[in-house]
């Protein structure tokens, strides 16, 4: 452990990290492991905490901060403005010497309020520049603020090999820009001694239109009534929960659609599940995935432009669906319902994709981009 590790201060910066997304999960994970391993000087700075506790454990060594004590969300645009002030103060008091915006949306405060100070910007970009927001209004949004990171950010982390190739052809970024998979962390289990799994597909994630939860409610009742010794377990909250509320009365799926709502233990979901499936518009590089290879589930998703392609290897570990195509989606599903040596297969399949992803690969490559900006 080198000293100047310990004394360079380095600040993760969020929206709000006591939410319980999958940019948060991350996020933490990525700091406890700098802490321990490496020896860093981590803290953590959010807009605002709407919550007392986080969703998801934080190193007890590692400090909170919060730029506003309203406890209100502050929605990207004027709101931000009096924030400006409030960052520098606060970088400067810290002696900050990094930060790691976890959102790109946030350089639209740190790129100004470090103006002049001796802190370097890593602009971690969670999404992708192609995300598909479902307000056209927001997109546009996010892809100017694409650009500001391209012309200002210090350093670039992307979730995939795609989306860097995005940033450098579609914003002119040459340099100082890496790809930084997220990770998984827990040890992939022996599938060739995994007991028998339940005949249970899995999706989790928020409800909400981004993650094609439409999609899901008009594959799902097929499946189901085609397989009713099966059922689909969905895991996670949002706002289009009352689409899939109306989907299990109207089709009276009550004892096979499930609605589990957020839940601290996946693992334990993904461990009885035999199949997942994802049904997003657009993704960053989808967790949900990556976690459930690591419990050695075989996958199911839309081949949308970031994400899936790098996770899933087509025909050995699950099926890369041509975006939207619904019943190309039922089909590759009803294949794996009905053909349970293949889902074995698969099973076994999936250690390979999760060592490209291991958190050792992933901390030593943070570990090597944070040494260097401090």
């Amino acid at each position: 452990m080198k000293e100047e590790n310990q004394t360079k201060k380095i600040c993760f910066f969020s929206g709000d990290i006591t939410r319980s997304g999958g940019t948060e999960r991350v996020a933490s994970m990525i700091a406890n492991e700098l802490e321990e391993r490496e020896g860093f000087q981590i803290v953590f700075l959010s807009i605002v905490e709407q919550k007392e506790d986080m969703f998801f454990s934080l190193s007890d060594r590692i400090p909170r901060y919060v730029l506003d004590e309203r406890k209100t969300w502050i929605t990207p645009g004027p709101g931000y403005l009096p924030l400006i002030p409030r960052l520098r103060k606060f970088l400067k008091e810290q002696e900050i010497r990094c930060i790691v915006d976890i959102d790109t949306i946030l350089d639209i405060l740190t790129v100004p309020a470090k103006r002049g100070l001796p802190v370097t910007l890593i602009a971690w970009e969670h999404f992708n520049y192609g995300y598909q927001w479902p307000s056209e209004r927001y997109r546009k949004f996010r892809k100017k603020i694409c650009g500001y990171t391209a012309r200002h950010a210090d350093e670039i982390v992307t979730l995939t090999e795609r989306d860097m190739e995005n940033y450098k052809k579609c914003l002119g970024r040459k340099d100082r820009i890496q790809t930084i998979y997220n990770p998984v962390k827990r040890k992939h289990p022996d599938t060739k001694n995994v007991p028998n799994r339940e005949k249970m597909l899995i999706t989790v994630g928020r409800l909400t239109q981004i993650k094609g939860i439409d999609y899901l409610c008009k594959i799902a009742p097929d499946i189901l009534k085609k397989y009713p010794d099966w059922s689909w377990y969905v895991l996670g909250a949002g706002e289009d929960r009352p689409l899939l509320e109306d989907t299990i009365r109207k089709e009276q799926l009550q004892d096979q659609l499930i609605l589990t709502g957020n839940v601290p233990d996946v693992e334990g979901y993904l461990q009885r599940a035999s199949i997942y499936v994802m049904t997003s518009r657009s993704e960053g590089l989808p967790m949900c995935l990556l976690e459930a290879m690591e419990q050695g589930v075989g996958c199911v998703s839309f081949d949308i432009p970031t994400g899936p392609a790098e996770i899933i290897m087509e025909g050995k570990n699950g099926y890369l669906i041509t975006p939207f195509d619904l019943e190309q989606m039922k089909e590759k599903i009803s294949i794996l319902i009905e053909n349970e040596e293949l889902r074995k297969h698969f099973s076994e399949q999936t250690s390979e994709t999760v060592h490209r992803f291991d958190m050792d690969v992933i901390i030593q490559k943070w570990s090597e981009l944070l040494k260097r900006c401090c």
